[in-house]
């Protein structure tokens, strides 16, 4: 595996695509048309992967540029000053930024999780033991704050649920949030979530990463209603919906988190979700045909690189290039 220039505008293209795809599956409303949000949620998976490994693979086909690429690298070694006899060129100055803005970054980061932390151990915790749908016992704490105007969770080992404290649930409205919150525990979304900070840290100038975000969000909320559609009976779901319906009435204002958490409630997409949910029935399996042809086109992307097309200086140096005169035949 190789890190250059090369693989990083590769992975840049590579990430366009798949956010592409993604947004395109995420369109699919209709009842009729069988997207999993597990699929999706693979797809999107995908496009972390590809932001954690952006090098070059040896399998990887090459794709001769003649314009573009051999544009781009020039101005890439361009050299912009010398110090103590130490060309700098734009890229080696883009790369200085973009690791110091990285670092600028994870320091707050930590800060903010630090804070976090003492926010928590600062706050009195109440625990609960719940029986999932699923028939497993979970035990969980939970707390009321300010700082969030929806239920979220937070926590990679000991999940900690925060309710927003202007609002008051009833015992079943509890359970239906604590069912939600700690299915996206169970799904592995906390974890993911606190990787996807972490990756931002590093990847701070890059804009698809904040329409990727966008797009989890909306991901990892269908995919735990679905998940709860699957053992929720038809009364249940509605119930749900009221509850999704209180906490969107109650939502006065919106204050800045103490962190990025899965949310109970996204108003962004309210209404597909309602539908989902009073649909009544979760979605299993995924259209064969749009399956096979996003993979293949997401998959598929990942094993080719674009190389500007050039002639090392050496060889440049000693040979000289013969064009080819094409002429007409007269003919009598």
């Amino acid at each position: 595996m190789i890190l250059s220039y090369s693989s990083v505008i590769a992975t840049f293209i590579q990430c366009l695509l798949i956010l592409l795809l993604v947004q395109l599956l995420l369109n699919f409303e209709n009842k009729k048309t069988a997207i999993t949000p597990q699929f999706i949620y693979i797809m999107g998976l995908l496009f972390f992967v590809r932001l954690f490994l952006p090098v070059e693979f040896g399998i990887s086909l090459t794709i001769a540029s003649t314009k573009i690429m051999p544009a781009v690298f020039n101005t890439l070694h361009f050299q912009l000053f010398t110090i103590n006899h130490f060309a700098v060129t734009v890229g080696e100055l883009l790369i200085t930024i973009g690791v110091l803005g990285a670092g600028y970054k994870f320091m707050q980061f930590i800060k903010k999780n630090i804070i976090l932390h003492r926010y928590i151990r600062s706050k009195k915790e109440e625990k609960q033991r719940l029986k999932m749908p699923n028939t497993k016992n979970f035990t969980f704490s939970y707390v009321q704050t300010a700082q969030v105007n929806s239920p979220a969770i937070y926590g990679i080992k000991n999940p900690i649920i925060f309710l927003p404290n202007n609002i008051e649930f009833s015992d079943k409205e509890f359970n239906y949030i604590a069912f939600h919150e700690l299915t996206h525990y169970q799904k592995g979304d906390t974890l993911l979530t606190f990787l996807l900070e972490l990756l931002t840290c590093f990847y701070w100038w890059n804009p698809l990463l904040i329409v990727f975000k966008k797009q989890m969000d909306k991901i990892i909320e269908l995919r735990v209603d679905n998940e709860l559609l699957k053992v929720f009976t038809p009364d249940q779901c509605i119930e749900y919906m009221e509850c999704l319906l209180k906490v969107k009435k109650e939502q006065h204002k919106k204050p800045k988190s103490l962190l990025a958490m899965p949310h109970f409630f996204n108003k962004n997409i309210f209404e597909l979700r309602a539908n989902k949910i009073l649909n009544f029935s979760p979605i299993k399996t995924t259209n064969k045909f749009i399956c096979l042809v996003t993979i293949l086109l997401s998959f598929g992307s990942l094993f080719f690189i674009i190389e500007p097309k050039s002639v090392d200086s050496q060889t440049q140096a000693t040979t000289f290039e013969i064009e080819e005169k094409k002429t007409r035949k007269k003919t009598f």
